[in-house]
């Protein structure tokens, strides 16, 4: 029996030295399940606990626990299955953790775990996780951060007039919308656009934390001023830029486009509608101030350009068949108008007057800016193309003068039945449109016209020497002692209008206007010399003092049988221009008038009288053919 003395029988105790200790190694294993080389929200590490009894007791009631892990598997590695963590033994425990947003903006994920057991005496020893046995360091796993920001820009264009083109003033609402491309939120996100002043937005930040997170899309908004510079470019090209800060701090940024993908700048057509209008005016220059158009006039044409379309022009011209436009090129801006740059004028012809008006049209021309060109051609609005017309005054009038010339055939200074009249007619267009188709007409029985038509006169023509006549006297004529008769000239202008004037003898001062045009219309007198002189008595009305022995003085057959007599003559104004006693001598034929005064009144000796009408008064103080006075009209034709 064994004791400690030889008196006691207790056992011997022999105490052993108990050095309990625990220690866990953690590592961490990142799962790329997408496979696209970085760290997702939802991806997961495996994280493996390594427990290690580094005393030399058993430790029971072993576990292991983490503040990010809510299920930890295990143990492995108890061999000899009596649930205590042997010396000899190493027990493992694995653990999944899935990855948040916050872990992928913070750049890793930090976690420490702990194992914890009891040795047999009751004592409790812990260990905090590392690398390795030796060291408590938390676990820190690396997660890549991918920080990207896309932006697509759409722009709608508002016809805010609903005219169906664009109009300066009118706007384009742009949309802006954002996404994060990236595996981290952003913040300070922004959205710029060089057009645009004021951008509104964002909408749909979901969680009102201000970042942009991956699973939302902002939205922003702005509006545009269309200008005519845009218009004139018929687009409006713009680009916006978004930006965002990373966690790091880092700067993302894009460039707008029609999708994610691009990059392309947003391009809005815009409707160019151009167009141009010309208005043209003629005002007629009355030159000599009579109130009538004449050749050589003229006509001053004004062109008033307007720019009607919402495109600027350049290079705008007029041009017109008619005239020589000067001025310009010019450029004209929308909505502008020109009303001095091109003027024309234009010298109005006969053919003009002839036909009552000038008729022409001018043409506007102008280059859009995409090089096209717009055309327009003139109108008296800017809403019609009707060509100019300036209306000429048409004056439709001519003048016929009648000359006869008697034919003494057989040279006796006495008229015989038979013998002629020649006729010459001097036609004149007194108006301002030439006359066509010309003839002649003479109602005397028996005259021989000759000549004609003529088939046009101009404005201030004279033909006298188209038309002649011959007329054979008759008994009745012989008896009168002169052949009195009138023609009528006819013809015609150009839009067939008759014209006519009733002739008149240049040698008849009258001047009787029978149609009231301003031109005399006196019939024509030929006088026939020495009718009847020793027959009854007689005065004849009519000298020619050409020294051709017809009609060489004024005659008034039987005078010498009255002696005694007194004539005297008077011009138109009442003028005495000859006076005698004892007219006719002793056969008639002296002691005549001649066509020359003689120095009575205010007229001077033998001063050749005119062609011209006369006055005579013839009056007997005693004996008398009849009656004591005769009085009336005489013709001087030179």
């Amino acid at each position: 029996m064994s004791g400690l003395t030889i008196t006691d029988n207790d056992i011997t105790i022999t105490v052993l030295c108990q050095d309990p200790a625990i220690a866990i190694v953690k590592t961490g294993t990142l799962n790329d399940e997408d496979q696209d080389g970085c760290s997702n929200v939802g991806e997961t590490i495996d994280y493996t606990f390594t427990v290690t009894n580094l005393g030399n007791v058993s430790l029971s009631f072993v576990s292991v626990t983490d503040p990010l892990i809510a299920t930890i598997s295990g143990p492995t590695g108890d061999t000899d299955g009596d649930g205590e963590l042997d010396v000899t033994e190493t027990w493992e425990y694995t653990g999944t953790y899935a990855i948040t947003q916050a872990d992928i903006d913070t750049g890793e994920v930090v976690n420490q775990a702990t194992a914890k057991g009891e040795s047999p005496s009751g004592e409790t020893v812990t260990d905090d996780s590392g690398a390795t046995v030796s060291d408590d360091d938390p676990t820190i796993t690396a997660l890549c951060q991918n920080p990207a920001i896309a932006i697509v820009k759409t722009g709608i264009f508002n016809d805010e007039d609903q005219d169906g083109c664009s109009n300066v003033g009118e706007t384009i609402s742009y949309t802006f919308t954002v996404t994060n491309q990236g595996n981290v939120s952003l913040a300070s996100v922004s959205v710029t656009d060089p057009l645009i002043a004021t951008i509104n937005g964002p909408t749909g930040d979901t969680d009102g934390d201000s970042e942009l997170d991956l699973n939302e899309t902002w939205t922003y908004t702005g509006d545009y001023a269309i200008t005519q510079a845009d218009i004139n470019a018929g687009q409006v090209v713009n680009q916006a830029l978004a930006e965002g800060t990373a966690p790091d701090g880092s700067i993302v940024n894009d460039d707008s486009g029609a999708t994610i993908n691009d990059d392309d700048p947003t391009v809005t057509t815009l409707c160019q509608n151009g167009s141009i209008a010309l208005v043209k005016i003629g005002t007629l220059s009355d030159e000599n101030g009579d109130g009538c158009t004449q050749v050589g006039e003229t006509i001053v044409y004004d062109f008033i350009v307007t720019n009607t379309g919402i495109v600027d022009l350049t290079n705008v011209t007029v041009t017109d068949p008619l005239v020589t436009v000067t001025g310009g090129p010019i450029n004209l801006v929308s909505g502008d108008t020109d009303s001095s740059t091109f003027t024309a004028i234009y010298t109005v012809t006969q053919a003009d007057i002839d036909a009552g008006q000038v008729v022409n049209q001018a043409t506007a021309e102008g280059t859009t800016p995409d090089g096209g060109i717009v055309r327009d051609d003139s109108g008296e609005t800017i809403n019609d193309d009707d060509p100019t017309i300036t209306v000429l005054c048409q004056v439709s009038s001519m003048s016929l003068e009648k000359s006869g010339v008697f034919n003494d055939e057989n040279g006796d200074g006495i008229p015989q039945e038979g013998e002629t009249v020649s006729y010459t007619f001097s036609v004149t267009n007194t108006g301002t449109v030439t006359l066509y188709n010309i003839t002649i007409d003479d109602p005397l029985p028996g005259i021989d016209i000759q000549g004609g038509p003529i088939a046009s006169l101009d404005p201030g023509v004279t033909d006298d020497t188209t038309f002649t006549a011959i007329y054979a006297i008759n008994d009745a004529d012989i008896e009168a002692g002169e052949v009195i008769n009138q023609a009528i000239v006819t013809g015609e202008d150009d839009e067939g209008t008759i014209v006519t004037d009733e002739s008149d003898d240049p040698n008849n001062d009258d001047d009787v206007d029978n149609n009231g045009d301003g031109e005399p219309d006196d019939p024509t007198v030929t006088v026939l010399p020495n009718v009847d002189p020793e027959g009854d008595f007689e005065i004849f009305n009519g000298i020619t003092p050409n020294g051709d022995n017809l009609n060489d003085y004024f005659v008034i057959a039987g005078i010498q049988d009255y002696s005694q007599n007194n004539v005297k003559i008077y011009n138109r104004w009442g003028v005495l221009v000859w006076e005698t006693d004892g007219y006719g001598g002793s056969n008639g034929m002296e002691n005549v008038f001649e066509g020359e005064s003689n120095a009575r009144a205010t007229i001077r000796a033998n001063e050749e009288l005119p062609t011209g009408t006369y006055f005579y008064i013839l009056s007997f103080p005693s004996d008398n053919p009849g009656k004591a006075s005769y009085s009336g009209y005489l013709y001087i034709n030179r």
